[in-house]
């Protein structure tokens, strides 16, 4: 009888995380051990090699994972006894794999911090086999956590002063993806979310509202019971969609129960929704008739599809909104899903033999050495990055060491703490990165000593 191939659970857990890696990150370190070369000491490069279409900047994601997933790095006996089933470990790296513990440094810029194409955000040095096995978790929790920071940023920057309500797990690719995009949400100033990111991160979830949608309404005899309902359970606090039957009876309807609130508790409705037609007009006609019949306390969201462009347009026409509701554009990165993320070998030391190493590919260049990113500012903005090597002095340094020697000594912040952070760096932008649209490129480049450094490891091998 075959056995069964339905996992016992579908979800994405620690037990799957450190196989989570190409094969050929094993082999690697298979023949490094076979050839003596373990004790080669590496350092990587964890960069981004170019923006995706209209972003103007990259703000860093999730260092907290990175940190917290190095210190706890272990390889139990069922994933070692399955590599070696598989024939992907060998004899000597299935006992290196048994007594692994991260024993490097980690050098990284805090988290929402505001970079750029070709910046190091984090760099390793360790044992060259410890470095390399790593790979994998290092490229995908960088890049799933800075596309969903990335794109929410520009949602808040186009929503103004106006609130943003991110759509939480809702046609998310997955229910980790759900997490991490509430998580970009909450540091950027985004309300919302759902309980599991709340009790996750041990915050205060948000006061209990009754968001009547369009299920709700559907499922009461009409569309005025289901908002009494609503209103009886949640008299201050409830918020119909008013578009799920006719508008502008919708409308109606919220006012006459409102009035119903006001005169047996002094409550209302706090808000509608409204997910479909011309929003602005629609928002137009609500607001004129709340302030007609008295109920100027009553607010207004707008969804149905909602981007950064499209919140920019509202923006615009001054649309009487109080709430923009974003779902899918966040969830999924509509427009940018994608982030080209790579972690490059970029020096080996042997004793106190260093040797720089680099590529040299088209359009794919990887610089040696140890690097350290300077940022220069002017008047309190960001005037230009330098890639230099760790070793000089031009700028204020982004990347700060995390770990030493495999011991964490730096104290991960609260996530109110990065939203302070995030919001600093936001600050100390240039005015232009901030648009929509694609901008002239915010300058970086690359220091004499490390171009000289290149240039030297290139004549070795030509």
């Amino acid at each position: 009888m075959k056995k069964s191939t339905i996992p016992q659970t579908h979800l994405f857990n620690e037990r799957d995380l450190h196989l989570y890696e190409l094969q050929n990150i094993y082999t690697a370190c298979s023949l490094w051990l076979t050839n003596g070369m373990e004790n080669q000491i590496a350092t990587y490069d964890l960069t981004v090699r170019d923006l995706p279409p209209n972003r103007n900047f990259l703000l860093f994601g999730g260092l907290e994972e990175i940190i917290e997933g190095i210190r706890k790095w272990r390889y139990s006996p069922q994933e070692i006894n399955y590599l070696k089933k598989i024939k992907l470990a060998t004899p000597q790296l299935a006992k290196y794999l048994k007594d692994f513990k991260f024993s490097g440094d980690v050098w990284a810029m805090p988290e929402g911090t505001a970079f750029f194409p070709g910046e190091p955000v984090l760099r390793i040095t360790a044992p060259i086999c410890e470095g390399n096995l790593l790979t994998m978790f290092l490229i995908n929790a960088l890049t799933s956590n800075t596309v969903f920071m990335s794109k929410t940023v520009r949602c808040v920057l186009a929503a103004k002063n106006k609130r943003l309500i991110a759509g939480g797990g809702m046609r998310a690719q997955s229910f980790e993806s759900a997490m991490k995009g509430t998580r970009a949400g909450y540091i950027l100033g985004a309300a919302g979310g759902i309980p599991a990111f709340f009790r996750k991160y041990n915050l205060t979830p948000p006061p209990i509202s009754i968001n009547a949608y369009h299920a709700v309404i559907k499922s009461f005899p009409s569309e005025i019971a289901a908002m009494r309902a609503a209103g009886k359970l949640f008299p201050n606090n409830s918020r119909p969609m008013v578009d799920t039957y006719n508008f502008k009876q919708g409308i109606r309807n919220v006012i006459k129960v409102s009035g119903e609130l006001r005169k047996k508790n002094g409550g209302s409705i706090a808000a509608i929704t409204i997910d479909s037609g011309d929003l602005h007009q629609r928002a137009v006609y609500a607001r004129q008739q709340f302030d007609q019949a008295g109920f100027s306390n009553i607010k207004i969201t707008i969804a149905s599809n909602m981007d950064e462009f499209k919140i920019q347009e509202h923006i615009k026409k001054n649309t009487p909104l109080d709430t923009f509701l974003v779902v899918t554009a966040l969830s999924s990165s509509i427009d940018a899903p994608k982030l080209e993320t790579v972690y490059k070998l970029a020096e080996l030391k042997k004793g106190k033999k260093t040797r720089p190493v680099c590529k040299f590919a088209v359009n794919k260049i990887s610089y040696p050495g140890c690097k350290q990113v300077f940022r220069q500012y002017k008047n309190g903005r960001m005037q230009k990055d330098i890639i230099g090597l760790a070793n000089e002095k031009l700028g204020q340094p982004l990347l700060i060491k995390m770990i030493s020697k495999g011991k964490i000594i730096y104290k991960l912040p609260q996530l109110d703490k990065i939203k302070e952070h995030t919001k600093k760096q936001l600050n100390e932008l240039p005015a232009n990165l901030k648009k929509l649209e694609q901008q002239p490129k915010y300058q970086t480049c690359v220091s004499r000593q490390l171009l000289k450094l290149t240039t030297s490891v290139k004549n070795i091998h030509s």
